[in-house]
């Protein structure tokens, strides 16, 4: 419950959107990142390395493994998509699973968004509007689906850095973290709205539980989205995990609680939607939240 509370006051601040002016700044990624030095220039053989690594990256130190295996082939080819994209996916499960001092989530959600911020300037066009000065919620029409999973981590780290990092008056003066979050969900819906298993339909179910009823708020419509998602990508952990932690957990769904949980818990790791890494990440959280609804 205590999450659901946490969660639902992280976005009560919607009501002002358009009233706020935006105090946070995420230090465009290309900017940040785009010199890198390079390496040893085997690409291939850097990427096969890493896959193998993040087959069985169980742990925090193994995680950060993983973050270095795929900045070395960033060094190899500073602007290869793919590694790109992982890096930041990798922090930000870093910064959810692992970190537990705000400064450290802060850390590692930021260098997450620098990183998708990255791998989209490896679209040409979008690369040079950025560079010529627009924000990346105004270019985000030059996206392509082949920027896809960029696109949809970087709003994903960045409600992670709105709920996790931010206190409330923080939340409050960056509302337009959640404006321009809701603009990519949109072009990514335009794009493949079945994107990451349902990622969107997950975000918006998450949305529709945290703002209030007058508002646009609905357990109805937040049910429904993750219904959707779980139809999308039903073999993707996420969905049942989100679905019992907050969306059961608010409206008293015990039953529903505990079979999403224990579906959970009974998937191979290594063979869910989701890469090895988060699904272990799922099944930890999802012991921890039945030993403390059972097991007080």
């Amino acid at each position: 419950m205590r999450t659901i509370l946490s969660l639902n006051k992280c976005l009560a601040g919607i009501a002002v959107l358009l009233m706020l002016i935006s105090c946070t700044t995420f230090k465009p990624g290309h900017k940040a990142l785009l010199m890198d030095e390079a390496g040893d220039k085997d690409v291939s053989r850097l990427i096969e390395k890493a896959m193998e690594l993040e087959a069985y990256a169980g742990t925090k130190e193994e995680v950060l493994g993983l973050i270095e295996a795929y900045r070395k082939v960033e060094k190899a080819d500073p602007m290869n998509y793919f590694a790109l994209w992982k890096i930041g996916n990798y922090h930000m499960l870093m910064g959810a699973a692992y970190a537990e001092k705000r400064k450290d989530k802060k850390y590692h959600y930021k260098m997450a968004v620098l990183y998708c911020e990255k791998a989209m300037c490896t679209n040409a066009a979008f690369q040079e509007a950025t560079r010529n000065g627009d924000k990346v919620t105004e270019a985000l029409d030059l996206l392509t689906v082949g920027e896809i999973d960029a696109m949809g981590y970087w709003y994903t780290a960045r409600f992670y850095y709105f709920s996790e990092v931010l206190g409330g008056l923080g939340r409050l003066m960056n509302t337009r973290i959640v404006i321009h979050n809701n603009k990519m969900i949109e072009r990514i819906d335009e794009l493949d709205s079945t994107w990451a298993g349902g990622g969107n339909y997950f975000a918006r179910g998450l949305y529709y539980i945290a703002i209030p009823e007058r508002f646009g708020g609905s357990k109805e419509r937040s049910a429904n989205e993750f219904a959707a998602a779980i139809n999308i990508g039903p073999e993707y952990l996420v969905n049942r995990w989100g679905r019992a932690k907050y969306l059961y957990q608010l409206i008293d769904d015990d039953e529903g609680f505990k079979a999403d949980l224990e579906w959970v818990l009974s998937q191979d790791p290594h063979e869910g939607g989701n890469p090895y890494p988060w699904n272990v990440y799922f099944q930890e959280d999802t012991r921890k939240m039945l030993a403390e609804k059972y097991n007080p």
